[in-house]
């Protein structure tokens, strides 16, 4: 990794490419609904006529101090960042880019910054100005999500090749890099919240959850699970080295980093589930049935439903238990080499083997964990929806 020293050096020496545009500011468009089965209130952010969701549930979506949320939105005709004043609903542009990841973006807590995947390159964009700027190039054009640990100094992403993937970690101050490691695949990468030298990422659907020790440089496959057991979207619990998977559709487990201690959190079929920073709770939507959102205790495996997104949740794997073999990337998670092509998503677009993925709740929580905030395509269109636990419902269950 870059020194604290050589850091220093190559920030005076940097050649980061700095844009600077006029973007819009638009009138609020948020409402207020309550959930007519839970009495959960709602804000919803967004209305129209076009696609918005918020960012992968994994990353982060509303700033530090809970003043600010941000999503992307295809009202510009490609994917776009757009931040919401939660006090008056204000909504701004922050780019104007036809080739952003739409499910890359990274909100920094610590610096005022988003930082996404376009293309064969790491651009950051400014959250309090109309900054665009390029951190690093790379040699390839398909580029994975963004991940930061936890004081934002650096990046993770994945480089697809033909036939290998790459992990590069980047210093987000001098935009330097280096690769990590390779593999046939490698996806869903994520820092340790504890510790920024531990790494998880998903593998091959055979063999799913791999844990990255930049200390050692060597890989581990954390859970070697069965030729019957389909793994899904993993995710840290919490300040802590215990991680969250799905065993789809049984049950939610847990295994610490070094591949002990393993458990079931609770039998019910999580789809995507993330906790809050303090891993007191854990979010999660459903899907075959659909249940709604559940509020999960870590611990006791109790879950309470939080609300009813209704989004149509679609992809055509979701309805078995076993994954299909060969389905290739998601391109609506990574685009094609030639996004200028690509039209904007439309309500009746067929479903892939995956999603689309606008489709899909992808609950996270807020900073402080008061709210949950999710997307749903309930009324065709998808908009990016804020929950508030304040309102809950009484009853707790436990799933057998």
């Amino acid at each position: 990794m870059v020194s604290a020293t050589d850091r220093k050096q190559q920030k005076r020496g940097r050649n980061i490419v700095l844009i600077k545009m006029r973007l819009q500011t638009l009138r609020p468009e948020w409402r207020q609904i309550i959930d007519e089965f839970t009495g959960t209130r709602i804000v919803q952010w967004t209305s129209g006529e076009t696609m918005n969701h918020h960012f992968y549930f994994t990353n982060r979506t509303i700033s530090a101090d809970g003043s600010r949320g941000y999503f992307v939105s295809y009202r510009t005709g490609y994917p776009n960042l757009f931040g919401i004043d939660l006090i008056t609903g204000e909504i701004t542009q922050l780019s104007d880019r036809i080739d952003i990841n739409p499910f890359s973006p990274a909100l920094s807590s610590r610096s005022p910054w988003i930082y996404i995947s376009a293309r064969q390159c790491i651009h950051a964009i400014s959250t309090q100005d109309d900054a665009d700027r390029e951190l690093c190039r790379f040699k390839t054009a398909k580029l994975g999500n963004c991940s930061l640990n936890s004081d934002g100094s650096l990046l993770a992403v994945a480089l697809r090749h033909d036939d290998y993937c790459e992990m590069a970690i980047v210093d987000t101050h001098t935009g330097k890099y280096e690769i990590a490691t390779r593999a046939k695949e490698i996806g869903h990468i994520q820092f340790c919240p504890i510790d920024s030298d531990l790494l998880i990422y998903s593998g091959t659907v055979a063999q799913r959850l791999w844990l990255y020790n930049g200390r050692t440089g060597k890989e581990s496959w954390v859970y070697p699970q069965k030729p019957t057991e389909w793994i899904v979207h993993e995710s840290w619990l919490g300040q802590s080295k215990e991680i969250l998977f799905p065993h789809w559709p049984k049950a939610l487990r847990a295994i610490q980093a070094d591949g002990g201690q393993f458990r079931t959190v609770t039998s019910v079929n999580a789809w995507h589930a993330c906790s809050n920073l303090q891993g007191t709770l854990i979010v999660c939507d459903t899907n075959h049935p659909d249940r709604g959102l559940l509020l999960i205790d870590p611990h006791t495996g109790e879950y309470r439903v939080l609300c009813h997104p209704r989004a149509t949740q679609r992809g055509t794997q979701w309805l078995h238990d076993l994954p299909v073999v060969g389905a290739g990337i998601d391109t609506s998670i990574i685009r094609s080499d030639s996004p200028e092509r690509d039209s904007p998503p439309q309500p009746n677009d067929p479903a892939s083997v995956y999603g689309p993925q606008w489709t899909h709740p992808h609950p996270t929580f807020s900073a402080d964990g008061r709210t949950v905030i999710y997307t749903s395509d309930r009324d065709r269109w998808s908009h990016v929806y804020q929950a508030n636990l304040a309102v809950m419902p009484e009853r707790s269950q436990t799933a057998s």
